[in-house]
């Protein structure tokens, strides 16, 4: 009988823990901000905007921007277009812009940072850094492999829901990546 009470007790220790567990995770607020294709918003002193998402394969990806042999046939190359702006007294080098510019893209079960080197390739900078007062249009790229998704997932990407992750700390940012929208360069 001692023994029962004293499993009894032990269970309805956990299930009290348990329930404190679920209403603590229940109360804990989100301080992500969510941001739509089109949306500025400000990190710091630069105005960051996304305007375009584009999900390319090889032959789509090498069209577009006329390179070759960055997107394998197993892949497919997640593409985001941000036009940025320095709205500070001071001239910030391209370094600083990139080293704001986030985390990388994301679906469910599934994310990946950008790659600097594919981009290399696809963004033209018209001076050593970002002077006062200007914007420009980059492109901020990574690829997506077939090994990663089942073959049933991997024929609907197109239909996932992708976020493009600018910030965790101090205030975490993510865009909603919908394909299919471009907003042309619009202003900031």
């Amino acid at each position: 009988m001692k023994r029962r009470v004293i499993v009894f007790l032990i269970l309805l220790g956990l299930l009290l823990w348990v329930i404190r567990v679920v209403n603590l995770n229940r109360e804990k607020e989100s301080d992500v901000m969510y941001m739509e294709l089109g949306q500025k918003f400000y990190y710091g002193e630069l105005a960051i905007q996304a305007d375009d998402f584009l999900l390319l394969n090889a032959d789509e990806y090498d069209a577009y921007f006329g390179v070759e042999d960055d997107v394998t046939d197993d892949e497919k190359a997640v593409c985001v277009r941000f036009t940025v702006r320095n709205d500070s007294d001071n001239a910030i080098s391209w370094d600083d812009v990139f080293s704001v510019m986030g985390e990388g893209v994301v679906c469910e079960g599934w994310g990946s940072a950008y790659n600097p080197y594919m981009g290399a390739k696809l963004n033209k900078f018209y001076s050593e850094q970002l002077d006062s007062g200007m914007q420009q249009d980059i492109w901020i790229v990574t690829t997506v492999s077939r090994v990663c998704f089942r073959e049933k997932t991997w024929e609907n990407l197109s239909d996932m829901e992708f976020e493009y992750v600018v910030s965790l700390y101090p205030d975490a940012v993510r865009i909603r990546l919908k394909t299919g929208k471009n907003y042309g360069g619009a202003s900031l």
